[in-house]
């Protein structure tokens, strides 16, 4: 029986893009995470599992930015 040469479904790029984006400690990792997700829901590329982690590292991104934002403003205001 001869074997199937079909290739494996390509990795969505944006989901790399996100995970690295969320390494970095930015923000905009969730959007991407999310928007990746979209894409590969329509195109059937791999990679899922990439955008919850990116969507999970942007989230934290975003809660440590408001946080150390207003830990800022409370210090400017105090002195």
């Amino acid at each position: 029986m001869p074997e199937s040469t079909t290739p494996p479904p390509r990795l969505n790029p944006t989901a790399v893009l996100a995970v690295i984006l969320g390494g970095l400690v930015s923000p905009m990792a969730l959007p991407l995470g999310w928007f990746a997700r979209e894409q590969i829901k329509r195109s059937g590329e791999r990679g899922r599992n990439l955008c919850t982690v990116a969507m999970s590292l942007g989230a934290f991104a975003a809660m440590s930015w408001l946080i150390g934002g207003v830990m800022l403003y409370l210090w400017y205001v105090s002195l």
